[in-house]
């Protein structure tokens, strides 16, 4: 079983990688709307940065023997 701090960081990777796909699809679908596409596409840098800052933080548990 994960230790409860890896447990949130792997749970909120998930959550958030499932939103950004889902972002980039109503990206396709507001096509004929600039401002829905702009804010699609606001959302997605946001999201992706969030994806590489939780990416960051597990690699960080792993290369110091935290991941447990």
């Amino acid at each position: 079983m994960l230790k409860d701090w890896n447990h949130d960081l792997v749970q909120q990777l998930s959550e958030t990688s499932d939103s950004l796909w889902r972002m980039k699809e109503y990206a396709k679908n507001s096509t004929g709307c600039d401002n829905c596409s702009a804010m699609w596409s606001a959302l997605e840098a946001d999201y992706e940065k969030h994806v590489k800052s939780l990416v960051s933080e597990i690699t960080r548990h792993v290369k110091e023997g935290r991941f447990e």
